[in-house]
């Protein structure tokens, strides 16, 4: 007994502890030592993540990184602890009609309809300027003295006229009494008649009142210089109505779709505040978008502010609009005349861009689970509310009474990303990136 005790070392002991233990791990289940689901596949619209790891399976198990069992990811399934947890909050589709009030800025402008141009309408040499063309916005009053000129062709038309009335012939007078006329420069001629000496210096007047709109400087250097030649087509002054604005106002461009000539516009001035006596109303809209500023530029005509803007006049419109059954503007002061749509809250709405999705209530189970689908919508304008919400016009995709997801709508869809089915950024479904899945 001693001899086999001392033959049995200490090595061999360990040896065969590493056997028996070897054997026990081989016979006894896996199960015995780790917890395990049975394996499952998981379906249509599920997968199996890692709660630790970025690891996403097709099927249970254990994350093979860490080992942690893997649970099952379902998108649109979501119980109250879950909805809690995320924000989810749901919104009823209310149904009605698709009105704004458009608020846009711009400033007011002389109306240019009414430009007018003075010429002397014969040449000459600048010898004296009246008060008239000095300082921008100048008022000037009809028949008011603009320039004096040296002109022989006028001296020698009155020496004609004189000697036409000497010789009594009548036509030859008038011929050249209409000539006075077109240069308007008939009180020239009546001085004649009336036994004046012709001289070779002529006033040129204004045939027309209205505001000058050359500013000093321009008109001095450049066009009434004295002494300078002018000929018969020289332009000397541009007269507009003082009376007439155009007040250019830059509507955003998803708004541009509202607006129809003859709308009503209420205007509020920086130095006026608001001006309700002004009567205004839409008279042009552009066809065109600014690249620049993506604006639409609205022209509205103003009669009567003559006391009330000043040209350069920063203002805000305030335009109140309504869309008809076709989605085009619609009379905003006549409601018999607006559409009524399905109308859902911005925040609702999950886009791409060109693809827009929502996620749509399906069902609530006894246990309070509740189950949302993505919805493709088709989109109209976009509003706001007196309440200053957004919403949008839903042309196709949900109908009033329908509930979507308002809060949490994005995380909804990342769990549908997640577990590969349709998205906002998978139609279709999305398989699990590679890499990220178990082997079959």
């Amino acid at each position: 007994m001693t001899s086999l005790t001392s033959w049995w070392t200490g090595w061999m002991t360990a040896v065969l502890g590493l056997v028996l233990g070897a054997a026990a791990i081989a016979v006894i289940p896996a199960e015995r030592f780790f917890h395990r689901p049975a394996p499952a596949a998981a379906g249509e619209g599920g997968r199996w993540a890692c709660p630790m790891m970025d690891f996403i399976g097709t099927r249970a198990g254990t994350c093979p990184v860490c080992g942690m069992d893997l649970g099952l990811v379902t998108a649109g399934e979501l119980s109250r602890e879950q909805r809690r947890r995320m924000g989810v909050e749901v919104a009823t589709i209310s149904e009605g009609p698709a009105t704004a009030t458009i608020h846009a800025a711009g400033s007011a402008d002389f109306d240019h309809r009414s430009t007018r141009i003075v010429i002397p309408r014969i040449a000459g040499r600048i010898l004296q300027r009246h008060p008239a063309t000095f300082g921008c916005c100048q008022e000037v009053a009809e028949g008011e003295a603009i320039i004096d000129i040296y002109s022989p062709e006028a001296y020698q038309a009155q020496v004609e006229l004189k000697a036409a009335i000497d010789l009594g012939d009548a036509r030859l007078v008038q011929s050249l009494m209409d000539r006075f006329a077109r240069w308007n420069l008939t009180p020239v001629a009546e001085a004649i008649r009336a036994g004046g000496a012709p001289t070779d210096t002529v006033t040129i007047t204004a045939p027309f009142g209205g505001q000058a709109q050359l500013a000093a400087s321009m008109m001095a250097d450049e066009t009434l210089m004295v002494g300078k030649l002018i000929s018969a087509d020289t332009p000397l002054l541009r007269l507009v109505h003082p009376d007439l604005l155009t007040l250019i106002i830059h509507v955003p461009e998803h708004q541009a779709r509202f607006l129809a000539e003859g709308q009503p516009v209420e205007i509020t001035s920086d130095d006026g505040g608001p001006l309700p006596g002004l009567a205004a109303t839409v008279a042009r809209v552009a066809i065109e978008i600014n690249p620049e500023t993506r604006t639409v530029e609205v022209r509205v005509h103003l009669r009567g502010a003559r006391n009330v803007l000043r040209p350069g006049s920063l203002v805000m419109a305030r335009i109140r609009a309504a869309l008809g059954p076709d989605l085009k503007p619609a009379d905003p002061g006549s409601p018999s005349t607006w559409g009524s749509f399905p109308l859902i809250p911005a925040s609702a709405v999950l886009s791409t861009g060109v693809r827009h999705v929502a996620w749509k209530l399906e069902s609530t189970g006894a246990d309070g689970r509740q189950t949302f689908v993505p919805v493709s919508l088709a989109l109209g304008q976009r509003l706001e509310d007196a309440e200053g919400r957004d919403q949008f016009v839903v042309r196709a995709g949900l109908k009033a009474g329908d509930q979507v997801a308002v809060q949490g709508a994005f995380l909804i869809d990342s769990q549908a990303q997640l577990a590969g089915t349709p998205s906002l950024l998978f139609p279709t479904g999305a398989a699990a990136a590679p890499g990220h899945s178990h082997a079959p």
